[in-house]
């Protein structure tokens, strides 16, 4: 007999909505064949038509917002305006990733012609354009339900690539995944696609991860999540019969340094933002500030005074899922008895998943272990070193999404800005990681173990990781991909010959 499974509601800790049957092995395989028999068909779309079922399907997902809203506030503790933001974020990347097919720049074509003169030997015509990946394997992160859920950011760069998609619905939130679902599905089928080339399965068994990562008709994952299972699904696609990429963004501890400079006259402000930052979301983003650098003297001691005291006023929303809760839990106590650490703690919330906000202080030369591990939950971690030693701060760190430095005019820090860019994908000047835009110079991935690869899981370019180059040589027209027919018959842009044009040749 199948097992069944509930949302649970993490103000209160109980169930709640519907009874889900979990899928088994059998299920789920015959699930990704369904899918994997729809990828010539969904592959071969032109740009308009791709743009056009991407533009529907965000059409569906914007007619369930009240449902969505209503029943994913229920399952993750989350307020409306946060949730009502994500899903316009959501429906809005759609609609980023339908422009940009619809020009067919994500083709990046280039036809060489035929040229005897050319040296040192003559060339023979060579077009190059590329190609979906294949079936592309999801796994829903819990925090993020619309952005980087179901039809988040890494389902949506894969459907925009012109691959299907198999998701693995995360179990947090499994009411909000099957309406999602359900709008996606209804998006393919109003423009005549087949409804198997976006497919889903729920589950609370942590073996469907590997059913999907090993399947041999799946050829690259998409992550959004904790190390563990991103290096988990590192370890499988790499030890598979023929390997598959992993695209994995795993989270970080995204250091924030502060200068003496940004901190004089300022520390009020500046205590206030760092943990609005840190508490944002109950601390449940993969770009929250874990670690805080403020130099040595009496601009980091008024920093610290402050934080001490604002963090006493607040209290946050109980966590997305009692495992998540009680992992904060474990190591806040854990990391509470250290008689190294200044600890200062926050209001607690006993209700259903809810935890107590809590900051430590520690010394450059005392940061190791377990304070250097992102720790997912309201916290973050008070380093204090001497400002002549920012840079070697940085250099020591392991990779990260992304890095912030709060300076003032006059100071010298192009040693501690280019030690920051050794290490993380986005840096920021005067700012939080924390907000993410979804916009084509967005870099959300860093250095490892950040993320598996250097590639962005956020904006446009997001959609070349599930395609790659295939060059054609010496074939006759209509045997090419009309991204590469001499018509040029979808009117993209194209690089011939070194020159950008859109012209037939």
């Amino acid at each position: 007999m199948s097992a069944t499974f509930q949302g649970i509601d993490p103000t209160t800790g109980t169930p709640f909505g519907d009874n889900f049957t979990e899928h088994t092995t059998g299920e789920i395989n015959s699930i990704i064949e369904k899918a994997a028999a729809t990828k010539a068909t969904f592959g071969a779309t032109s740009p308009e038509k791709r743009a056009a079922i991407l533009r529907s399907i965000a059409k569906q997902v914007e007619a369930k917002r009240e449902a969505l809203i209503e029943v994913t506030m229920k399952e993750t503790a989350l307020p409306n305006g946060r949730l009502t933001g994500e899903l316009s974020r959501t429906v809005f990347q759609l609609e980023q990733f339908a422009k940009l097919v619809e020009s067919g720049v994500h083709y990046q074509a280039i036809i060489d012609l035929p040229d005897a003169n050319w040296v040192p030997a003559a060339r023979p015509d060579i077009r190059k354009a590329n190609q979906p990946l294949g079936l592309v394997g999801v796994f829903a992160a819990s925090n993020f339900p619309f952005a980087f859920s179901v039809i988040g950011g890494d389902s949506a760069s894969a459907l925009a690539a012109g691959c299907p998609v198999i998701v693995k619905a995360h179990p947090s939130h499994p009411n909000t995944c099957k309406i999602m679902h359900e709008a996606v599905v209804a998006g393919l089928v109003a423009e005549g696609m087949p409804a198997e080339i976006f497919s889903m399965v729920q589950g609370l068994n942590p073996e469907i991860t590997h059913v999907i990562a090993k399947h041999p008709s799946v050829t690259a994952i998409g992550f959004t999540g904790s190390g563990m299972v991103g290096k988990l699904l590192v370890e499988i696609a790499a030890k598979r019969e023929i390997p598959i990429p992993v695209f994995a963004e795993m989270g970080s501890l995204n250091p924030v340094f502060f200068t003496p400079g940004s901190l004089k006259d300022k520390a009020v402000d500046q205590a206030k933002a760092a943990l609005d930052s840190a508490t944002l979301g109950s601390g449940q983003f993969c770009t929250k500030p874990g670690i805080l650098v403020v130099p040595n003297g009496i601009e980091g001691d008024a920093f610290i005074v402050e934080v001490e005291k604002y963090l006493a006023t607040l209290a946050v929303a109980p966590l997305l899922n009692k495992g998540i809760a009680d992992r904060y839990s474990a190591a806040i106590s854990n990391l509470s008895r250290s008689g190294e650490l200044g600890v200062f703690a926050g209001q607690a919330n006993s209700s259903g998943f809810g935890v107590t906000p809590t900051v430590f202080v520690v010394d450059w030369a005392k940061a190791n272990g377990e304070l250097l591990e992102e720790h997912f939950g309201p916290t973050t971690v008070i380093i204090r070193a001497d400002f002549a030693d920012f840079a070697k701060v940085a250099k020591s760190m392991e990779g990260q999404l992304c890095a912030a430095l709060h300076l003032v005019a006059g100071e010298k820090v192009q040693e501690i800005v280019d030690a920051l860019g050794e290490i993380a994908g986005r840096v920021i000047q005067n700012g939080f990681p924390t907000a993410v835009a979804v916009t084509a110079a967005m870099q959300h991935g860093g250095q490892w173990p950040s993320s598996s690869s250097h590639t962005t899981s956020v904006g446009l370019d997001s959609i070349y990781r599930f395609m790659r180059p295939v060059a054609h040589q010496g074939f006759s027209d209509e045997l090419l991909s009309p991204a590469l027919q001499s018509a040029n018959p979808w009117k993209i842009a194209r690089t011939v010959n070194g020159v950008i044009t859109k012209d037939a040749i």
